[in-house]
């Protein structure tokens, strides 16, 4: 493979300046167009003939030299005038009339079976859909079928790649070009042979869920299924490290044109023996996320245990650029928690995550769903005797003034249920009519690599899957919860400093003319994340018995409700639904992030920090959880700098923790960000589950991120 490249970066820069420009969709016309000339067939043919058309249209986006082949998202778009705008607009009302499985949260958060791809290949996905289809009554062999349509077409669109190449003029890259060629030939029938035919292969499926209209969607535990032909040309001599560098380079540049959130899953237990499956590999990724340093992708790293330290360090070196990942993640409460929820072992051991951090297990769980709750509001309602604080409209019963704490925390955990099954009959209600009408919204190409769709000759939406979707409702301001819940319990109930309707007043005022009292609150009450076990047990209690409510429920097709720890920024408008509440937090403002405590409240160091998230019950949220942490960037220069963090890191999975994320751009680089934009264009900030250019956040979010309290590591 050894020959001259184009660097990751200038392939980054090319392929924007190819997508540069007015853009429209060009998806809604070849769908509408297909869809026109299939009235009479089943709606699962319809789909995968429509997908088809939009392979056979979308244009191939090619910056000579890259070294792997695709587009995704950017290819469903043409340059602006390509068709007129009334044509798009019919066109795309007739899409939007057929209608679309869409997951509620319109985002698709699923991995393929990748491995599977790889060990058959497209011609083998093909036998082993001629095979089944015999065994299956009618609705399966209509249903196989349409899977089969849209196999052929992801083959046909290997064979167009290769066509494009042969007519690609000569000069510096036409050996690069006449090698890619005939790969693409082979890959349209054959398994790959290779590293680069791997990862070409499954980028290029990747990008075919893309233009089907997926987004969100993840490459599963990419160094686990590359490994084998990685390590298999290495000994042959096929490879150099420096080739497959050059490749993974190029995948990154590739997912960070894209501006989609794509999770890469690395290292941990192996599925069959739960051995470490950290491997060289996992480095080299982690490398190329260093060399790019630009959001757009994703990446996550599994710990445990066992994992080398030389493995965290490597996160360390990476986080610590600034892009904002790798998150990290301890593997032992999400495989616990799964086998809990009646997963295999074997199966949950092999979870990846997809999105920014929700679980799933790889080509055998259909998508997720995502939704928010929050339980802040619900105390409020409490707290105010059934009222929205900031409406004064009665949305509850008034159960009048509890007479102690125990009560007051159960009438809160009582509306906090009450939120639950709210917002799950809502849920359902969305869900239950794509499930009711499944025939009608099927995934042929995702039905592809889903065990065990082609088995069963069913859908993922109708028994296809071997695990249902799931539904994850992200529960943010655990900690303002926890902060409040405590401040009650001292002030009124314990202290006696003042009664419930003293409180309220405080509130309504927003502390205007009770400074004093807001100062009493943030000085001698104690709050999440500094290591003090009144506060923190709360934290426990409030998610133990909030997640108990979400499983007591399944979705139409019998997956989980789950409880995540997340908020992806909907803290920041969450916080206006909610006026101020008993820990001092003012009317309006951004809840706490997720698992995080309150920002700027955490103040006895990163120690305790850690102490205070690591006490949560995760594997009761085993759909994905986040602590955000920000570091002095000063505290992790060096070898030393990047061991401090591995062992921050170590020692907090050690205690229970789940999750963590970095931010390590200091709030003095933020401020000159916010002053003087147009000098840190490029600048990577974590924002929650995904990294993004801070100078195109929306201000509010920008402000929360600047927020953060910023721990020092010791020296």
């Amino acid at each position: 493979m050894r020959f001259a490249h184009l660097g990751y970066n200038d392939l980054a820069s090319l392929a924007r300046r190819f997508s540069a420009g007015p853009r429209q969709p060009g998806t809604p016309v070849w769908r509408a167009a297909s869809f026109r000339t299939t009235t009479n067939l089943p709606m699962t043919m319809r789909r995968a003939l429509a997908l088809n058309a939009v392979l056979e249209n979308a244009p191939l986006q090619h910056t000579p030299g890259e070294l792997l082949l695709g587009s995704g998202i950017p290819a469903r778009f043409v340059p602006a005038g390509t068709f007129a705008d009334e044509k798009l607009a019919d066109d795309t009302a007739l899409v939007q009339q057929i209608g679309e499985r869409n997951f509620h949260s319109h985002a698709n958060h699923h991995a393929s079976d990748y491995p599977k791809l790889l060990r058959l290949g497209l011609g083998g996905l093909l036998e082993e859909i001629d095979a089944s289809i015999p065994r299956q009554d009618a609705k399966g062999q209509t249903f196989l079928a349409s899977v089969r349509v849209a196999v052929e077409g992801a083959s046909q669109f290997c064979l167009r790649w290769a066509g494009e190449l042969r007519q690609a003029p000569g000069g510096e890259f036409a050996e690069l070009h006449a090698l890619q060629a005939g790969m693409m030939e082979r890959l349209a029938v054959d398994p790959p042979a290779s590293f680069w035919e791997a990862l070409q292969l499954t980028y290029l499926f990747h990008c075919l869920t893309q233009l089907d209209g997926r987004g969100a969607m993840a490459f599963g535990r990419l160094d686990q299924y590359l490994l084998p032909f990685y390590e298999a040309d290495l000994a042959a001599g096929r490879l150099t490290t420096q080739d497959g560098q050059a490749l993974l380079d190029h995948l990154f540049a590739k997912i960070t044109v894209t501006e989609d959130v794509q999770n890469i899953t690395l290292a941990g237990t192996r599925p069959d023996d739960g051995s470490d499956g950290s491997s060289d590999l996992a480095l080299q990724v982690l490398e190329a996320c260093k060399r790019l340093g630009r959001p757009g992708g994703n990446c996550t790293v599994r710990v445990h245990p066992g994992t080398p330290q030389r493995l965290l360090e490597a996160c360390a070196a990476v986080i610590r650029t600034g892009i904002g990942y790798p998150a990290v993640a301890n593997e032992e409460p999400i495989i616990q928690g799964l086998i809990e929820h009646g997963y295999a072992p074997e199966h949950a051991r092999d979870y990846c995550c997809v999105g920014c951090i929700e679980t799933q297990i790889p080509g055998k769980q259909a998508p997720w769903a995502d939704g928010r709750a929050n339980p802040l509001y619900m105390l409020s309602v409490a707290l105010f005797r059934g009222q929205d604080a900031l409406t004064g409209k009665q949305v509850a019963p008034d159960p009048g003034d509890p007479a102690s704490f125990e009560d007051f925390y159960q009438l809160f955990i009582s509306l906090g249920q009450r939120q639950i099954r709210d917002l799950i009959a809502v849920a359902d209600g969305q869900q239950r009519g794509h499930y009711e009408r499944r025939e009608d919204f099927t995934s042929p190409l995702l039905g592809a690599l889903l065990d065990d769709c082609i088995a069963r000759g069913r859908d993922m939406n109708d028994g296809g899957a071997c695990y249902p979707g799931c539904f994850g409702f992200g529960s943010m301001g655990i900690a303002s919860v926890a902060d409040s819940l405590m401040a009650i319990r001292q002030l009124v109930y314990e202290q006696r400093r003042f009664t419930l309707d003293q409180l309220r007043h405080m509130l309504r005022a927003d502390f205007v003319g009770y400074e004093a009292e807001r100062e009493l609150v943030l000085r001698t009450v104690p709050k999440f994340g500094n290591d003090s076990d009144e506060v923190d047990q709360l934290a426990v209690r409030v998610v133990t018995d909030l997640a108990a409510e979400y499983d007591r429920h399944r979705t139409p097709e019998g997956g989980h409700y789950f409880m995540l720890m997340g908020a992806n920024v909907q803290n920041i408008s969450a916080g206006r639904e909610v006026g101020a509440t008993p820990d001092g937090r003012r009317s309006r403002e951004p809840l706490s992030d997720a698992a995080s405590p309150t920002f700027g409240r955490d103040l006895a160091g990163p120690t305790a920090a850690i102490r205070s998230t690591a006490k949560l019950p995760y594997h009761l949220c085993v759909g994905g959880n986040v602590v955000n942490m920000k570091l002095d960037p000063a505290c992790l220069e060096g070898e030393a700098g990047c061991a401090r963090l591995a062992a921050l890191i170590r020692a907090s999975f050690a205690l229970g923790g789940q999750e963590l994320q970095f931010n390590t751009t200091g709030a003095k680089t933020l401020r000159a960000a916010l002053e003087e934009p147009d000098e840190y264009r490029n600048l990577v900030v974590r924002v929650s589950g995904f990294s993004a250019t801070y100078v195109n956040l929306d201000p509010s979010v920008q402000h929360d991120i600047l927020a953060r309290t910023e721990h020092q590591l010791g020296h």
